[in-house]
């Protein structure tokens, strides 16, 4: 176990995203069945957190980035040609989202290893200015599709890895930063600002106690068979509620 992480840390990355699923499963639950009870709601607000917080790490651990971003995009691609074609909407689904979240945490990391490197200034302006249209882009993007969680929600994970120097410097200075209680720090303030954003109104403030499991997280990405699974719990848990509630409503 790395020496950054908390020493009474017993929580896994695996551990930390079965948690996010069945307050996920709860938060659905609630909208679909109980929409006028705001515990399930409430409860709800701690899954996205811990989902982005799994984004950043993977971006700061992946050998395969590329990979990953496109699986992503394309489960996120394939939901929204879904809700297209049977509900007549473009809905900016969670997977879109993350995807977003990809692309504009690479874009920073890059910024920071051109300026960091210190030989090549030119780049380093260049990838500011390309990062900076980019982020512009992206507000007006969102306005058009309205992605979950909206602006903040996509850039969560990108504001978690703000100190992510992996593999940047040496120098010691800097890289005492890069560390998990930063990375706390940096995940309790985007959610201030996702907080402050979202559309759940004062409901969505409850997603700050999202830090408290965070706190417990002891590095180690758990069981690797869980890798892929929680890409198809997402879509397997909707059919399932939306499946009850029909058979509901015929009933």
């Amino acid at each position: 176990m790395s020496s950054e992480y908390n020493k009474i840390g017993f929580l896994s990355g695996s551990t930390l995203k079965i948690i996010a699923c069945i307050f996920m499963v709860i938060d659905h639950i609630g909208l679909v069945f109980f929409p006028d009870n705001d515990i399930f709601r409430i409860l709800g607000r701690l899954a996205f957190p811990l989902f982005a917080f799994f984004i950043a790490e993977g971006s700061r651990y992946s050998r395969h980035k590329l990979r990953r971003f496109v699986l992503i995009f394309l489960i996120g691609v394939l939901f929204l040609a879904f809700y297209y074609i049977y509900g007549g909407v473009i809905y900016g689904n969670i997977f879109l989202t993350f995807a977003v979240s990809i692309l504009a945490d690479s874009c920073l990391f890059e910024c920071k290893k051109a300026s960091l490197d210190g030989s090549r200034p030119l780049c380093s302006f260049l990838l500011f200015i390309g990062f900076t249209a980019f982020i512009v882009a992206l507000y007006f993007l969102y306005g058009a599709i309205r992605f979950e969680y909206g602006f903040f929600g996509m850039l969560l994970p990108a504001i978690i890895n703000l100190t992510n120097f992996k593999g940047i410097t040496r120098q010691s200075h800097i890289k005492k930063l890069d560390n998990h209680f930063v990375r706390l720090l940096l995940t309790f303030f985007g959610m201030i600002f996702l907080s402050f954003n979202g559309n759940l109104g004062i409901i969505q403030f409850y997603c700050l106690f999202t830090i408290i499991p965070l706190l417990f997280y002891n590095g180690k990405p758990g069981t690797k068979k869980l890798k892929y699974a929680f890409y198809i719990f997402y879509p397997a848990h909707l059919i399932i509620i939306e499946g009850i509630a029909l058979l509901i409503s015929i009933i």
